[in-house]
């Protein structure tokens, strides 16, 4: 099973000058828990409604001054639409992520793949075992850096 099977297409990004309030609102527009940020057509980082959570609300900054770039994780692991399913998994496992870009064989980002996407791939309880133990681990294991 291939990546190109089970990824949503389209990348949302946002701008890193954008202010966490712009980009939170874009979120509830969207109907998604992450935007992938993007300057001069290359993704840069990941913004996500936990690290808002987190960097943000918790602090008790104000989100119409904190810029996405103050906020985003910089550190970016892709995976490519003809990876297999099971590498994505174990890289996400390894790297204690939840979600990566997928870049197609010209190497633009077109979509992104989410642990929860994986689990439509699952066939039979030892592989969602395998999934859960995976999500639960990198739920608990997020460090928060500022």
């Amino acid at each position: 099973m291939r990546v190109a099977e089970y990824m949503r297409r389209g990348v949302h990004a946002v701008d890193p000058e954008f202010s966490i309030q712009e980009a939170a609102t874009q979120m509830v527009n969207l109907k998604i828990g992450a935007l992938f940020v993007a300057k001069a057509d290359a993704l840069v980082g990941l913004l996500t409604d936990r690290d808002i959570i987190l960097r943000v609300v918790v602090k008790g900054a104000n989100s119409a001054l904190v810029k996405v770039a103050d906020v985003m994780s910089t550190t970016l692991f892709s995976c490519n639409e003809e990876d297999t399913i099971e590498s994505v998994l174990a890289q996400m496992r390894e790297r204690q992520i939840r979600r990566m870009p997928v870049y197609n064989a010209a190497g633009r980002p077109v979509g992104v793949i989410a642990i929860s996407d994986l689990a439509k791939a699952i066939k039979g309880p030892k592989q969602m075992q395998e999934l859960l133990r995976h999500a639960s681990k990198s739920e608990t294991s997020e460090e928060v850096t500022t």
